[in-house]
């Protein structure tokens, strides 16, 4: 199977999203990413324009390309969408689990916790479990989907606060692997759907505290004038 320059270029630019090299609100020039990619600016044009369709991309009319930036309304959209394909991702996986998978998943979980006692922040392990579920599932289209979304909150939310101390989570995965490994997709759906949720909380209050930092006057000082 052969790889189009435009794929490379496309790939390129949605690793340099990932790493952080383009960050959320900047201004995309093609004649710079194609020196960068070491390519003419047309594949890095083709690109672009699919970043755009996958919604990695903002561009307004007659405007450059920007890295997209989460409004609140772009939030609030990612999450319900997030909601949809992992509570059905989560139902399949309790369904078409194997053993194999099972002791994977398990293994997952403990290294999550593992991960959480020594930090309380997100971590690797997190996307893992939630990668595995999805490999378990067995529909490329429902992963494919989940890994967008994914990428889309990794770079376009990367102006909020990712390290901020998290609450509840281990609770959470731990009856979610236990309800997929029991093949319980009714418990599965419901425990990833509050997982959803609760995340989606924690997230919007960042959100919203960034948008009060931001929009707080700053105070200046006023001295009496003395007659």
């Amino acid at each position: 199977m052969t790889v189009s320059a435009s794929d490379v270029a496309y790939l390129g630019i949605r690793q340099m999203l990932a790493k952080g090299e383009l960050l959320p609100g900047q201004r995309l020039s093609q004649s710079r990413l194609a020196r960068q990619l070491q390519c003419s600016p047309m594949p890095v044009v083709e690109a672009m324009r699919r970043l755009e369709s996958e919604g990695l991309l903002d561009k307004q009319p007659r405007k450059q390309a920007r890295v997209r930036k989460l409004s609140r309304g772009d939030l609030d959209g990612l999450y319900l969408l997030r909601e949809a394909v992992e509570t059905v991702i989560a139902r399949l996986a309790a369904e078409r689990i194997t053993p194999e998978e099972s002791r994977k998943l398990e293994e997952l979980s403990r290294a999550y916790e593992h991960a959480w006692e020594v930090t309380h922040h997100e971590s690797e392990a997190d996307i893992a479990i939630h990668r595995h579920i999805a490999e378990c599932a067995r529909c490329s289209l429902l992963r494919g989907e989940l890994e967008r979304f994914r990428l889309i909150e990794l770079t376009a939310g990367r102006h909020l606060r990712p390290n901020m101390p998290r609450t509840g989570h281990p609770r959470i995965h731990r009856a979610l692997v236990q309800a997929i490994v029991d093949h319980d997709a009714v418990s599965a759906e419901y425990l990833m759907k509050k997982h959803i949720q609760h995340g989606y909380d924690e997230l919007r209050r960042e959100f919203d505290m960034l948008l009060e930092t931001v929009s707080k006057p700053r105070r200046r000082s006023s001295s009496r004038k003395t007659q």
